[in-house]
């Protein structure tokens, strides 16, 4: 193995196929399906839905190991190779849309220092269409041939970056994280906000996140939208229809009377996503992926926080001003950190202000999903930094309406 060299954290599978295939993610853009190039095997991430669910029931597919772990150039020599003119295969850990967005912003840096050295990504998975916003560069969203991999001159894991190991439980900025590593300056931002909208402009509101401590309560999200179309704008309220809550969640908000106002239960693809919010001239929004999909355009909005902290997730872009909730309690007070709600060794979910306990007592992840619990969460009892929000709603109206001119 060459000097700074290791291998991945990742493991993947190799496999062989003996008739040509191609494979792409129901969300994922069509564009970006991929196909087989006659390469006697292929690489995917052991854990990838391609391996679980389809190469292990295709007749005509040869599993060759499952325990492979590509040689990848090492953490502390990031920062001081030199990309110019290399072929660089970054593998990525993960495909949650905050992350990957992180992740493209960083790739912009990246490409901006080394303008010659062609980028490419693999595993980017659900999150594909995000890389697809940069230029000039390769997308295998879950596998690569043996054929391409040769023609890489160095292959980074992702996941070897400063606070990946955790960032299941607390939020890490993978942009200032990477940029760090690899000592490059993050690209330049847009000195001007210019949030102050004619009527007939067009709002996007995106409320729901993949956690109940982060999606925001039906009563702000309804009467924000009202606001908004009182006021002359086109509104649009987005929810996620492959969340299993979006149909409580959308009953308990209800329908509008408003020519002005529509409802999207959700879309297909991320790449219809990352089209709308590049199309809107205000949003308003959980801490979730499309609030870091503005970073990619510099979308002006409000971004809302509860247990999260604006300043990490936000971290250098100044597009969103940021409206975090300020509860207080016996327990916990916002923003406590939390990604995810957590459980207690007995196996209940919740969080330090809704279980009334210390985090020393939250140390798991969820091991079951609780559809029940989860649609209470987000419409009649949600958490106490969430439900902060309601109480607090007549100054983030009085916020809102500031920054619009209203």
């Amino acid at each position: 193995m060459p000097a700074h060299h290791h291998p991945a954290r990742k493991k993947f599978t190799r496999f062989a196929s003996k008739q040509p295939f191609q494979f792409g993610l129901p969300n994922v853009s069509p564009d970006l399906v991929q196909a087989s190039d006659n390469s006697p095997a292929y690489l995917t991430r052991t854990t990838s839905l391609l391996r679980q669910q389809v190469l292990a029931n295709a007749p005509s597919v040869k599993i060759i190991s499952d325990t492979i772990f590509p040689d990848v150039l090492a953490r502390n020599a990031w920062a001081d190779t030199d990309f110019d003119r290399k072929r660089v295969l970054f593998l990525i850990p993960d495909d949650a849309i905050g992350d990957c967005v992180g992740m493209a912003l960083f790739l912009r840096a990246f490409a901006a220092k080394y303008p010659r050295a062609k980028i490419a990504v693999l595993n980017s998975g659900s999150a594909s269409d995000i890389f697809a916003t940069l230029p000039d560069i390769a997308i295998f969203q879950l596998f690569v041939s043996t054929k391409r991999l040769k023609t890489f001159d160095f292959l980074i894991d992702f996941s070897e970056m400063e606070g990946w190991k955790n960032i299941a439980t607390m939020p890490v900025n993978p942009e200032e994280a990477l940029c760090e590593a690899f000592g490059i300056a993050p690209i330049p931002l847009a000195s001007e906000r210019s949030p102050k909208l004619s009527p007939g402009a067009k709002i996007g509101i995106l409320p729901m996140a993949s956690s109940p401590l982060r999606t925001l309560p039906p009563e702000l999200v309804r009467e924000t939208t009202e606001v908004l179309a009182k006021s002359g704008f086109e509104v649009t309220l987005i929810l996620n229809t492959y969340q299993g809550v979006m149909k409580k969640y959308k009953d308990t908000i209800g329908s509008f009377d408003e020519p002005n106002i529509r409802i999207v239960d959700g879309f297909k693809t991320i790449g219809n996503l990352v089209s709308f919010i590049s199309e809107q001239d205000y949003v308003v929004l959980a801490d979730s992926g499309p609030a870091h999909i503005t970073k990619l355009f510099q979308t002006p909005g409000i971004g809302i926080y509860s247990s999260a902290s604006a300043g990490i997730l936000q971290g250098r872009h100044q597009n969103l001003l940021p409206w975090q909730s300020t509860y207080k309690g016996d327990f916990c007070e916002a923003p406590c950190g939390l990604a995810k709600l957590r459980a207690t060794v007995s196996g209940t979910i919740g969080c330090m202000g809704s279980l009334g306990v210390p985090v020393s007592e939250l140390i798991n992840l969820p091991v079951n999903s609780d559809k029940s619990l989860a649609e209470r969460l987000v419409t009649e009892k949600p958490v106490p930094c969430v439900a902060d929000l309601v109480a607090k709603k007549e100054p983030f109206f009085a916020f809102l309406r500031s920054d619009l001119g209203i």
